[in-house]
């Protein structure tokens, strides 16, 4: 008997590949719904329980389509994912979507097998994320937020963390994790009080928040440590992950109570291959490796552990 899955909503379905990867959806348990505009994305949010996907047909107004995306995504679609399918205009605007809310973009020429093998993870984390809130598990989640950044806690990070890499190892993907902390934080509270240093937790917090993909999760581990899960990402994409956010917080202004306040970060990566050994707990624990490394290196940096033999030699 085929599953059954939840709902994908495919709007505006200008290329012909959106009803093709419809009907391969539908035959493998989705229930399919069509709609004539992205603002049906925005209509009758209780729905949005049971979506799995949303599938966007891109070819119109760049700046509407972007206020739509960030609306649907304020209203409650945090863990629904996005995939917009458009033209090479689309394309080189994958950037500003994804800003926007969307999780991936794809070129509207690619065979709808490859759309599929590609966007599976994140379908896969779709159904984890309905199956969630339909069971109730949201007003659980309530109770595993940290009270100074409204993130996730550590207990909240501890069950993502054991559902993201059962999820991971199912499909056959690769799972990291991110850890990081603010440099030498302790000469912010020494020079204007924790309050301030609270403060640049909370707004360091957010940024993470921000740069974030709407599926990885971002929870504070305590202090000013901070873990990020990325499902379906290797050690490459992490990394360079990470050295965007690295590179983001260094440049960013923090708001101080007379003067605007610099902080930098070091950030810590690990990941887990499918094929290799499964263990979630040694993932956080390579990433914490990493992290301490960085700070023993200089701080505001990049590590992995464990390191490539050429830097083990090195």
């Amino acid at each position: 008997m085929t599953p059954v899955h939840g709902t994908i909503l495919v709007a505006r379905p200008l290329w012909r590949v959106l009803g093709r990867v419809g009907d391969l959806l539908s035959r493998r348990g989705y229930t399919v719904e069509t709609a004539g505009s992205w603002s049906a994305i925005l209509s009758e949010p209780g729905r949005r329980a049971g979506l799995a996907a949303v599938l966007l047909g891109e070819y119109g107004s760049v700046a509407e389509e972007e206020g739509i995306l960030r609306r649907f995504r304020d209203g409650g679609g945090p863990g629904i994912p996005v995939f917009l399918i458009g033209g090479q205009s689309a394309l080189h605007r994958t950037r500003r979507f994804r800003e926007a809310g969307a999780d991936m973009v794809f070129a509207a020429d690619l065979p709808e097998e490859e759309i599929l093998d590609r966007a599976q993870p994140l379908l896969a984390y779709g159904e984890m994320y309905r199956e969630s809130v339909l069971a109730g598990r949201e007003l659980s989640d309530l109770a595993m937020r940290d009270g100074l950044t409204g993130l996730p806690d550590r207990r909240r990070f501890a069950v993502d963390l054991e559902r993201s890499a059962e999820t991971a190892r199912r499909i056959g993907r690769p799972l990291s994790c991110i850890v990081t902390d603010i440099d030498d934080l302790r000469r912010v509270n020494e020079k204007y009080g924790t309050g301030v240093g609270d403060s640049v937790i909370r707004q360091f917090g957010g940024f993470l928040s921000r740069w974030k993909r709407s599926y990885d999760t971002v929870a504070r581990l305590g202090g000013d440590e901070f873990g990020w899960l990325l499902l379906g990402v290797g050690r490459d994409e992490a990394l360079r992950a990470a050295e965007r956010a690295q590179g983001l917080v260094s440049g960013s202004v923090f708001n101080g109570p007379h003067e605007p306040i610099r902080v930098t970060a070091t950030f810590g990566v690990a990941s887990l291959s499918p094929g290799r050994e499964w263990n979630a707990q040694a993932l956080v624990e390579n990433a914490d490796r990493a992290l301490y490394w960085g700070k023993e290196s200089g701080k505001d940096m990049v590590r992995f552990y464990p390191p490539g033999k050429e830097v083990a030699d090195a």
